[in-house]
């Protein structure tokens, strides 16, 4: 059956699934299927409405109907369009609160560790040599971290003077991680081998995680994204699976001999 027709291309329905996951539309195409499956139930209330719009118009600083028709034009979407899209959105949250407000406090105390953000000083180096005398430099008060980071530093880091975060524990190269967790602000670690590099580490500040109403939305998230995550992967694998004997590739030829 044809689906439509683009410069005498004529895509066929059954064409859809192999398409949508060759141009990597697939997962998304299937997150919002499940998504509304899930919140089929889930009636807002006017009120509810009203206020997420009142919200989604105030994030994007849309302060005027000429503000919103020049950004719907930007999206390629009307006031009908979008009343759809926030409608769904809403429900989506409604969800999330429904599923795992009360668990919060429960994760944030497991987390809180990996929540915990730090700052701190790095300096990465290709040879056990550079990084020893750059470390005795240091120890000596010789010369300023700042400096030798923008200096001799390989990473992005050498254009913050070496400078890293805040950035969640959890987040961090875990070798670097482990020595943060137990490192008092101002302590200098001797230089250590991680993925290939040498690197020289200097916690700066600990900023300890704590339970507000931003650490609140982005511990329901986390979850959410773990849940939907565990619902839309296998049914995304099952449409491949089907779709791989009939879908005709066309691959970017890598030489890895050459390359």
């Amino acid at each position: 059956m044809k689906w439509i027709d683009i410069n005498n291309w004529t895509i066929n329905i059954n064409d859809v699934p192999p398409l949508l996951d060759r141009y990597n539309l697939l997962p998304s195409f299937i997150r919002s299927l499940v998504e509304s499956r899930f919140t089929a139930d889930i009636k807002p209330t006017k009120e509810e409405q009203l206020e997420y719009y009142n919200q989604f118009l105030k994030n994007q600083s849309l302060n005027t109907q000429e503000d919103l028709d020049k950004w719907l034009k930007n999206k390629a979407l009307d006031e009908k369009r979008i009343s759809i899209i926030l409608f769904d959105q809403l429900k989506v949250e409604k969800l999330k609160n429904k599923m795992f407000t009360g668990k919060i406090d429960q994760v944030f105390l497991k987390e809180k560790e990996s929540l915990d953000r730090v700052t701190y000083s790095l300096i990465r180096l290709k040879t056990q040599n550079e990084a020893e005398e750059l470390y005795l430099q240091l120890s000596d008060d010789d010369a300023s971290f700042a400096e030798l980071a923008s200096i001799y530093s390989s990473g992005i880091e050498k254009n913050l003077n070496g400078l890293i975060g805040p950035i969640p524990l959890g987040d961090t190269n875990p070798a670097i991680a482990e020595r943060l967790k137990i490192s008092k602000p101002g302590q200098l670690w001797p230089p250590f081998s991680s993925a290939g590099w040498w690197l020289i580490i200097r916690l700066e500040k600990n900023l300890p995680a704590v339970l507000d109403d931003k650490m609140r939305e982005k511990i329901k998230n986390m979850m959410y994204e773990e849940w939907i995550n565990n619902q839309i992967f296998p049914l995304v694998n099952q449409l491949r699976n089907t779709n791989n004997k009939s879908e005709v590739t066309e691959e970017l030829s890598l030489d890895k001999d050459n390359s």
